[in-house]
């Protein structure tokens, strides 16, 4: 009896199993059915006020419209990046909690921070790619720095004597003047800050001398004259500054537009969420709007499916892997 009381107990707890097994598919269709349903919290690594920023709330304007619910931006700063990737791996993998994912938290960081207290390729999963943009290097006019040229003469007579400032440590803003370092044979001091702005800000008052800060970022300040611009890292010339050769120019090569963004999700969220949001991302590139201001920012537009956000992360990966393993990021 205790025996036949036993398998009817097995077969009651299999059959409940089974059942919540096949009601969950259901449930999470639902839920992506029903998404959103409240607020999405979409985390920033960069402070507010810089071009990642702006990129970002566009993105959160637009995509929360298509969506018919809101996008709240959170700017999480610091630490080239982890404490926003922590943040939002810190939260459901529910769609309600992205990150804004550019080339540092993807791929600079790996070679940065080691050990990284995350993995990129595994714990986030694309959303969709919104933009890439040229950097541009400048110079605080009190350098006397006026060409590419200047720089290198100076720096090649006083090694270690001149600071360049970034945006963190592993950002795309230290790698674009690492790279340039290595190869024009230099080497300078690097000075990382909590983003773009304050980056740019101690360039121009003198407390870093150099500094290669997004196109969108540094143009204000280039026509106002308080930085002045050397050289575009970019593949050709741009119309805002015509003046300004490009690197390829000076035969400076590699630096075809490594500053790309996304928006991630952490792995593990719905795939009808992930596209809800790849669907709502069309809303962000085909708006006018976004493009005048995206062109007044000197910012590429960049669309694609969600799978090419993780796709650029491997390729940059492989590409970049053995440079910056050169540099050794993480004892600098």
């Amino acid at each position: 009896m205790k025996k036949y009381s036993c398998l009817i107990t097995q077969f009651v707890a299999s059959a409940l199993t089974l059942g919540v097994m096949a009601h969950a598919p259901a449930a999470m269709a639902q839920d992506a059915g029903n998404y959103p349903n409240r607020p999405i919290r979409l985390v920033v690594s960069q402070q507010a006020g810089g071009s990642s920023d702006t990129v970002a709330r566009l993105w959160a304007e637009h995509a929360g419209k298509a969506l018919h619910g809101s996008i709240v931006v959170e700017n999480k700063p610091g630490a080239g990046g982890i404490i926003a990737a922590q943040q939002a791996l810190s939260q459901p993998a529910d769609g309600y909690t992205l990150m804004f994912g550019g080339v540092s938290q993807m791929v600079l960081n790996k070679f940065t921070y080691k050990p990284l207290p995350y993995d990129p390729e595994k714990d986030f999963t694309g959303v969709g790619m919104l933009t890439t943009v040229p950097f541009v290097l400048v110079a605080n006019p009190q350098s006397g720095f006026k060409t590419l040229d200047d720089l290198i003469k100076y720096a090649k007579a006083h090694p270690d004597k001149l600071n360049f400032a970034s945006a963190g440590l592993g950002n795309s803003t230290q790698l674009a003047v690492e790279l340039l370092q290595k190869k024009l044979g230099i080497s300078m001091v690097h000075v990382p800050f909590k983003g773009e702005p304050d980056g740019v800000m101690a360039t121009i008052g003198g407390q870093t001398q150099v500094m290669a800060p997004v196109v969108g970022t540094a143009l204000p300040h280039i026509k106002s004259g308080k930085v002045t611009p050397l050289v575009v890292l970019a593949p050709k010339r741009l119309a805002e500054l015509p003046n300004v050769p490009a690197a390829n120019e000076l035969g400076v090569k590699d630096f075809d537009y490594m500053g790309w963004s996304g928006i991630v999700a952490k792995t593990g969220t719905p795939a009808a969420i992930i596209q809800k949001l790849n669907e709502a991302t069309k809303a962000f590139h085909n708006s006018p709007e976004v493009q005048e201001k995206l062109k007044t920012m000197m910012v590429i537009p960049m669309a694609g499916p969600a799978s090419q956000v993780m796709e650029v992360t491997r390729r940059d990966t492989a590409a970049w892997g053995p440079t910056l393993d050169s540099l050794n990021l993480s004892n600098k």
